[in-house]
């Protein structure tokens, strides 16, 4: 049947044909409204329908093209990173040795999802507790930590680690605090009972000394050397859990032999205290008890070698998570960042931004960076102030303060500062608590039984040199973005605090600061 048009639709199609023509392009929207008047008989609506039909057919190709193209890949990549940990199976076993291979069946999952595991460790990890099982019915809670602790170890990650290994925390624990300095293991906090130990120099527990004990606990540990040794005191302080290690005859007393700031020598057999704590799901740092600030519910009844001494600046506010103030008649600005997490009533993106600002109108000559105590959190939230703070500091150096309890994020943040500060950044302090290449991301998950917890990773990153192409599968996806290639992240100037210095309440590592930042004048 032949076409036939109205007269006033011949007319609105060579108008729409000249529209189309000037468009250089066909565009059957240009002209939508025309089409059921210039056709009869029925024949318009059918000509729409096929136009249309080949609209949306391209619309599909170009979102199956997408789909192909970039959200397949994405998802392939994001994936693993993302990947949850199997649920864990609700407890039923009803003896010691059907509730801890419950649990060790649990832990065996780490296969599955740990991608810092490589070929060996994983068969070495899988062969680990082959053995744990075989064994399950001779494990309490003490040894079934240690030996979880050893075998998660094997993946050699400072992310990868059975968590809450402490004295206090979940595990009994003597009556003493203890830190690491310069020139070895000192007591910093007692009960009242043993006041007369605080300041004592620790010289053997166990008739090992400090530096024998870390070696042994070394293989309990996943990751760097520095970060075994900054966690050992949480395992020195706990006799169950040095026994469940063989490092202790007796798993509710250790014998300890002190030096006093006299020189004379004396040894304790020291009893725990009487429960053990609520356990933690997360990293417990021994450095905290360098603050007589005491954590929430545990200053009752203890004594600190820092009671009576003004406390010192970086000591003075280990609960907030980031704090500012202005030192040398506010030449300096000086930030402590404890934690990369938001803390009410302020976001600290919100605080950072600004503090950024507030610094700017004052015009200061240096900035100091406090990651001493931070053990992480979210760099993201601190991106924008990591590169922006150079700027706001146009000429001066950029101190960034390190120690062992320096770990996670905020070793993102120390390098993204150097990185962004360039020549005039200075790396002050010790060694940080990981390596610039870690793995990290992933989550924590709880045996059902011992509700013992540990933590898996699944990506990867690159803090010195940044991440490659090719690592696209592994690196951390956002550090494409994000990340930077800051080199060596080793201290440019190391400090390590003598015992002597931090308890006449000294800052040893900002006094080389003032010194380095007034010799640059």
């Amino acid at each position: 049947m032949p076409i036939r048009f109205s007269p006033r639709g011949r007319a609105r199609g060579l108008m729409c044909q000249v529209i189309e023509r000037r468009a250089r392009r066909p565009h059957v929207l240009l002209c939508f409204g025309q089409w059921p008047s210039i056709w009869r008989g029925g024949m318009s609506s059918s000509n729409v329908g096929r136009k249309w039909g080949r609209w949306w057919k391209r619309v599909a190709y170009v979102m199956a093209a997408f789909l192909i193209v970039v959200v397949m890949p994405l998802a392939f990549i994001m994936y693993p990173v993302f990947k949850p940990y199997p649920d864990a199976s609700p407890a039923t076993g009803d003896s010691l040795a059907e509730k801890n291979a419950q649990d060790l069946a649990h832990l065996r999952n780490m296969q599955l999802i740990e991608r810092s595991f490589k070929p060996q460790t994983s068969l070495a990890f899988g062969q680990s507790l082959d053995e744990l099982t075989a064994k399950a019915s001779e494990l309490d809670r003490p040894a079934l930590a240690m030996a979880a602790a050893k075998a998660v170890a094997l993946a050699q990650n400072g992310h990868t680690n059975v968590l809450g290994l402490a004295g206090g925390q979940g595990f009994n624990s003597v009556p003493l605090r203890l830190g690491w300095f310069a020139d070895g293991l000192f007591v910093v906090r007692a009960t009242t009972e043993h006041r007369d130990l605080l300041g004592a120099q620790v010289l053997t527990a166990n008739d090992l000394t400090p530096d024998e004990l870390v070696a042994a606990l070394r293989p309990y540990v996943g990751g760097t050397d520095q970060y075994a040794r900054e966690l050992s005191p949480n395992f020195m302080i706990s006799p169950e859990l040095l026994h469940a290690a063989r490092l202790a005859a007796k798993p509710d007393e250790s014998e300890f032999r002190f030096r006093k700031a006299d020189g004379s020598e004396i040894e304790r057999t020291l009893a725990v205290l009487p429960g053990k704590g609520e356990p933690v799901t997360r990293t417990v740092w021994p450095k905290r008890d360098l603050s007589p600030i005491a954590p929430d519910k545990s200053g009752a009844g203890w004594v600190h070698v820092l009671d009576g001494v003004d406390t010192p600046r970086y000591l003075a506010r280990p609960g907030q998570n980031s704090w500012h103030a202005y030192l040398e008649a506010d030449e300096i600005l000086y930030v402590q960042l404890n934690r990369l997490r938001d803390q009410e009533p302020v976001l600290i993106s919100d605080y950072l931004t600004g503090l950024l600002a507030e610094a700017g109108k004052r015009k200061v000559k240096h900035a100091v960076v406090d990651l001493r105590f931070s053990p992480g959190g979210n760099y993201m939230l601190a991106t924008d102030f990591s590169r922006l703070l150079p700027k706001v500091v146009p000429d001066g150096r950029i101190f960034i303060l390190t120690s062992g309890n320096t770990f996670s994020a905020a070793i993102s943040i120390a390098s993204r500062l150097k990185y962004y500060a360039g020549e005039r950044a200075v790396l002050v302090g010790e060694e940080m608590g990981d390596a610039g290449q870690m793995w990290g991301e992933g989550g924590t998950t709880i045996m059902p039984n011992s509700r013992i917890a540990f933590r898996y990773t699944t990506a990867y990153h690159d803090w010195e040199n940044g991440c490659r192409l090719s690592q696209l599968t592994t690196c951390f996806l956002p550090n494409y973005f994000y990340g930077t290639a800051a080199g060596s992240l080793q201290p440019t100037v190391p400090v390590a605090q003598t015992f002597a210095s931090y308890a006449a309440g000294e800052d040893a590592v900002m006094s080389e600061v003032l010194r380095l930042a007034k010799q640059g004048e």
